[in-house]
């Protein structure tokens, strides 16, 4: 009886401490390592909240709401960073960007900013003198038409600067390629040589000979694969990751996905190597490039790579397929071998991504719409997320497929003021650059930027970029707040709201990662975005200026402006300077 007190009260000590003990660590527990506070915060939730404060612990966001909250979430080793009344938004992500082809840039010749045949031979003649020991001449970003002006055929131009080595360039677009004799040679092409499924090898009408032009990838890949390095290395693809990861960081790109267009397991060795070494910043998801030629045959290997490269950072899970090449009525794929090797890719769980632009009056994305169908036909339906890019053409009636069969459109809206259908008048209009008819029938467009496909790539790779042409249609560069009016077909032009949502939460549906990733929200990922402006505060015509200054990816900071300068006490805020 005398010891039942003094046991009571070890009890309750002991109850004590265990209660204290947990209090203090269900407090560390809701500790942020950094508060965001006094911003104008755009969440892209379901509902286009607005709030002041948002608190991030472990990758991840912890908090959302008003200051007042935030400041329950700061503890003694809390970085706080006081915005001034910055814009704090998801982190972008771009649904179409060949990340890789960075490499072409700092390991090839790049005669992109070149505009005279003269400044062609000299760039090429000081590469030659700097590479002795070259094997073979790549580059990149030649112009078609400063060849034809020559009055050489393009082949015979540059034998006489590369005569001793296979010499190819690819264009910027990337769907032509000029070689020289020796590639020809190489590659065993002469006038007998028959075109592959899908492309063409461009000849002399008077005497069949091969001109030095090869069309589309499957014709490209004849010259391509014979010359002695036909890939870049792994290391060469490393370096390349790390260069584009500054770069998207510094546009505050968080997420990518990345459509190959040729046969390539050294970069998806590349990604494996960078993951396991912890030095992917962004979420990488990658699309295999299909062989118009080889059909359902090359599905056993897709699965192949599919199971061997499966990382933190990065996923193969998709296909790509090229429907048609660039300026040409012309599918590359026979119509029955395309549905059926669709319905097979679907079949085994691929998302099937296709390229399909398309010019008046020829429509590869109700091709591509058919080959969908088939596959559901055949499998039934399931939430496959498929997707057509580039789609410059698309009818009325094919947009209500798009949402039936849930196919996802991935423009690049950068394009839509570009002055490459100046021809186009009248109703037909109304079927070019689709923006707002996928918004009003409630599709997740997703936006993208097809780096570096064309001259401007690195203007169309700023998502502030996408997001003032997809709403004004008009020239990134030209256009004031006099000029809105202009847009030949204003029936297109999409909201702000609409367009930042083509940039983070739909370009996070398409890559399964809406649960993770694309708005700020309790509980994803802080992958997260400051702006020197409010894009609500500004005319629609000065986005395109905005600047990034702070990027966070998972929580960490992966880009910082020099302009953006705060202190660090912790527990303390901290201050932004004025960036000018």
């Amino acid at each position: 009886m005398k010891t039942f007190p003094l046991f009571f009260v070890v009890v309750l000590l002991l109850s004590s401490v265990w209660t204290g003990n947990a209090l203090a660590n269900q407090k560390s527990n809701q500790t942020a390592e950094l508060i965001f506070i006094n911003g104008s915060v755009y969440t892209v939730d379901k509902d286009r909240s607005r709030a002041e404060a948002v608190a991030v612990k472990d990758g991840k966001i912890l908090y959302v709401g008003d200051d007042k909250g935030a400041a329950a979430f700061k503890g003694t080793d809390t970085r706080v960073i006081d915005l001034q009344g910055k814009m704090l938004m998801p982190g972008f992500i771009d649904s179409h960007a060949h990340a890789y082809l960075m490499a072409e840039s700092l390991f090839w010749l790049d005669i992109t900013n070149y505009s005279t045949l003269a400044e062609y031979q000299q760039a090429i003649k000081d590469y030659v003198k700097e590479h002795p020991d070259r094997k073979q001449l790549r580059g990149v970003g030649w112009k078609r038409d400063l060849i034809e002006a020559s009055g050489l055929t393009p082949k015979e131009w540059l034998d006489r600067v590369v005569p001793d080595i296979p010499a190819v360039f690819i264009s910027s677009s990337h769907h032509d390629l000029w070689v020289n004799s020796k590639a020809l040679e190489n590659a065993g092409i002469d006038k007998n040589t028959p075109d592959p499924q899908g492309g063409m090898i461009e000849r002399d009408p008077k005497t069949g000979e091969p001109t030095g032009i090869l069309q589309e990838f499957s014709a490209h890949n004849l010259v391509i694969n014979a010359l002695p390095q036909p890939d870049f290395t792994v290391e060469e693809y490393k370096e390349t990751l790390l260069a584009w990861q500054e770069f998207a960081a510094k546009n505050g790109v968080t997420s990518v996905f990345v459509p190959i267009h040729y046969p390539t397991e050294n970069l998806l060795k590349a990604f494996a190597d960078m993951d396991k070494e912890g030095k992917l910043t962004l979420r990488y998801d990658l699309g295999l490039w299909a062989d118009e030629t080889k059909g359902t045959a090359q599905i056993g290997r897709f699965k192949e790579l599919r199971d061997k490269y499966q990382g933190k950072l990065y996923k193969v899970d998709s296909i790509k397929i090229f429907a048609d090449g660039v300026g040409d009525n012309q599918l590359v794929w026979d119509q029955d071998v395309l549905e059926k090797t669709v319905a097979a890719l679907d079949k085994e769980g691929f998302r099937v991504y296709v390229h399909a632009i398309g010019i008046q009056g020829f429509y590869p994305s109700s091709n591509v719409l058919d080959a969908f169908a088939y596959a559901a036909k055949v499998n039934g339906k399931r939430d496959s997320r498929h997707v057509i890019t580039h789609i410059d053409w698309v009818r009325e009636n094919d947009v209500a497929r798009f949402k039936d069969l849930g196919v996802i459109p991935v423009p690049q809206p950068a394009w839509f003021g570009n002055d490459w259908y100046t021809d186009v008048k009248g109703e037909e209009l109304k079927n070019l650059n689709r923006m707002n008819s996928y918004f009003e029938a409630r599709i997740p467009v997703a936006s993208s930027s097809d780096f570096p496909s064309t001259s401007q790539f690195l203007s169309d790779f700023r998502p502030f970029t996408g997001i003032e042409v997809g709403i004004t249609r008009l020239d990134r560069d030209k256009t004031t707040e006099a000029d809105l009016h202009k847009a030949v077909w204003p029936q297109e032009k999409a909201s702000l709201e609409d367009m930042i949502a083509s940039y983070t939460i739909n370009g996070a549906h398409l890559i399964f990662a809406e649960d993770e990733r694309g708005s700020i929200e309790v509980g994803k990922k802080a992958d997260l975005v400051v702006f020197d402006k409010n894009l609500f505060e500004i005319p629609v015509t000065a986005i395109n200026e905005s600047k990034v200054l702070l990027t966070l990816f998972e929580g960490k900071e992966v880009f910082r402006d020099p302009a953006f300068v705060y202190t660090s006490k912790s527990g303390l805020p901290v201050h932004v300077s004025t960036v000018p």
